[in-house]
This record gives structure tokens, C-alpha cells and sequence, in this order.
């Protein structure tokens, strides 16, 4: 049975459909929790193009019959800047968005099953780079839903960090056994001895036990299965040839050094800013910095902020 929208909810839609042609953005993105009245909603919509993460084939019928846009997202735990970061992709992945764009996202930020918050994200400067073809291109080496669990994974460990201090991490994902030929192992592997389908990366438990083995030295090397093969490995590839922003440290130049010898993905958290950047063939593909307290992601340097209700 779907919810009849409430006063506070109704307002709400109103300013983020209101805010989609003041910002120049090309859609709305509705973080929704459980079912609404999603004809009231394209109502409210009028000629805003409006998109909903949908987590179950009955609802994402529901919010097509209602003539809005289902973008399919898999049910999780993570909290909601990742679902709006795993959500931003899949829309790009199905030619919804394209690089470059502006999204208002209306989501429940700070009570849950409330939509309570209204931020605008700028798709940057190197998410130009990543098209919907490139997205299926690193689906045929890493399977999309592998990458989106060591995405989904790293962005908490540049939000959370670890015990309150900040948290940088390697995650190398694909094109395994060239990958651990590559790398040595620094003496201790917190996962040597547990069976496959006890360290599978989309298991929750598994991701909690990563952003854990984060605090110590060395790389995950992930397979495309999602298996952790292998923690705490040292990368040893060359970077020769190879160019990276200014201010990177050694995890970003072991990042790009492994995927520019290997068919592999690197997925890197900066311990300085949280900031998760995806290395493929020796360069920066995609980045990702999340922000903190309940605040949707930037991605790149976007400017990213609430939407206020005055004008100017």
C-alpha cells in the first residue's frame, strides 16, 4: 500500500522539483524509503524529469505506471550517501545521466523514512571522463556489482575512518593472479584460512572486516568474484611513464602502477581527505569525495550544497 504524501513531504518535492530549473540541473533523484503515492508524486513532478532508486521489481512497476523514471539499486545497509553514490552510477551505467550533468537529490538525511533533505550534485570534472560505455567496459573485466560493493566499501572508510582518525586504503580488484604476482605479502594475511564464500566483499560482514584491516599496511587484492584473495600486500610494479596529479601520495602511484601492467581496477582512499579515486590502465578514471555528516557526495571538486528556500 502506497504512502499518502504528508504536508512536510509534499513540501519538500515542491522545493527540489523548484530547484531542478534554477540550478540548470537535467533531473530530480528521489532517495525514497518504501512506497509513496507515486501518482501524487508525478503530480507534484509536472514537467520536472523525475528518477527514483527503486530496490524491488514491484516498485520500480509501480513508479513506471506512474510515468517516472525506476533506476534499480540493490538493497543496503550503507548509509545514504553511499545510495546516492551507487545510485548517481547506475543512472550514468543506463545512459540517464551523462557526464557533466547537474542532480537535485531529495533524500532522507537525517530521520529515517522521512525526506528531510534537498542537495544538488554537479556530476565533475573527471566523471566527464566515464560514459555509459565505460561503465560496461570495466563490467566485462570487474562485474559491475563487484565494483559497486569495493566502491560502496571505500567511501565509508574516507567518511568513517577508523576509532575517530582518518583511514587510507588500497583495494585492488581484478585480473587476480597477476595482481598477487606482483605483489608481496608483508608478513601477516588477516584473511589467509577462511573459505571463499566467507570473504566475499558483498557480504557485510566482510566490507566491516576490510574498513578493520584498513588501519594496517598494504593492499586487498579482490577478485572478480568479489573474493578477498589476499590483505596487506605490497604492490611491486613500475611507474615509469606514469603522470598523476600533484599531491598523490605512494597508494595513488602503487594504484596506477598495477592497473598499468595488469587488467585490473584500483580503488584508492586518501587518508588526508577521503577522497576515493578508480585507477584503470594507469589513470585516474573516476573520483569520488565523500562528505561528511549525512551530506550527499561530490563528486571531484562540485559544488555541492543545500538548497535554500529564499531566492538570489
Amino acid at each position: 500500500m502506497s504512502t499518502v504524501l504528508n504536508k512536510a513531504t509534499t513540501s519538500l518535492l515542491e522545493l527540489a522539483c523548484d530547484a531542478v530549473p534554477r540550478t540548470g540541473a537535467s533531473a530530480l533523484l528521489l532517495m525514497a524509503e518504501g512506497s509513496m503515492d507515486w501518482d501524487a508524486v508525478r503530480a507534484l513532478a509536472k514537467d520536472v524529469r523525475m528518477m527514483v532508486a527503486v530496490e524491488t521489481t514491484r516498485q520500480e512497476d509501480a513508479v513506471r505506471e506512474a510515468e517516472l523514471i525506476p533506476v534499480a539499486v540493490e538493497p543496503t545497509e550503507a548509509a545514504i550517501t553511499e545510495r546516492i553514490t551507487l545510485a548517481l552510477i547506475e543512472a550514468v551505467a543506463n545512459d540517464l545521466l551523462a557526464a557533466g550533468d547537474r542532480v537535485v537529490v531529495a533524500y532522507s538525511g537525517f530521520e529515517a523514512e522521512v525526506l528531510d533533505s534537498v542537495t544538488v550534485v554537479r556530476l565533475g570534472e573527471h566523471l566527464e571522463r566515464l560514459s555509459s560505455r565505460d561503465l560496461r567496459a570495466l563490467e566485462t573485466s570487474v562485474p559491475l556489482e563487484t565494483l559497486k560493493a569495493v566502491v560502496d566499501v571505500a567511501v565509508e572508510i574516507g567518511r568513517e575512518g577508523r576509532e575517530g582518525k582518518a583511514v587510507g586504503s588500497l583495494i585492488v580488484v581484478g585480473d587476480a593472479r597477476n595482481v598477487l604476482a606482483r605483489t608481496r605479502s608483508l608478513g601477516f594475511d588477516p584473511f589467509k584460512g577462511y573459505r571463499r564464500k566467507e570473504k566475499n566483499v558483498r557480504d557485510g560482514r566482510v566490507r566491516e572486516a576490510i574498513k578493520e584491516i584498513a588501519q594496517m599496511d598494504g593492499a586487498f587484492v579482490v577478485g572478480r568474484d568479489g573474493t578477498v584473495e589476499a590483505a596487506c600486500r605490497i604492490i611491486d610494479a613500475p611507474n615509469t611513464g606514469l603522470t598523476l596529479p600533484k599531491g598523490l601520495g605512494t597508494r595513488h602511484w602503487a594504484a596506477a602502477a598495477i592497473t598499468n601492467v595488469t587488467r585490473s581496477l584500483a580503488v584508492v582512499v586518501s587518508q588526508s581527505t577521503g577522497t576515493v579515486r578508480l585507477f584503470q590502465e594507469g589513470e585516474i578514471l573516476l573520483r569520488i569525495a565523500p562528505m561528511r555528516h549525512h551530506r550527499a557526495m561530490k563528486w571531484h571538486d562540485t559544488e555541492t550544497e543545500p538548497v535554500r528556500g529564499d531566492k538570489g
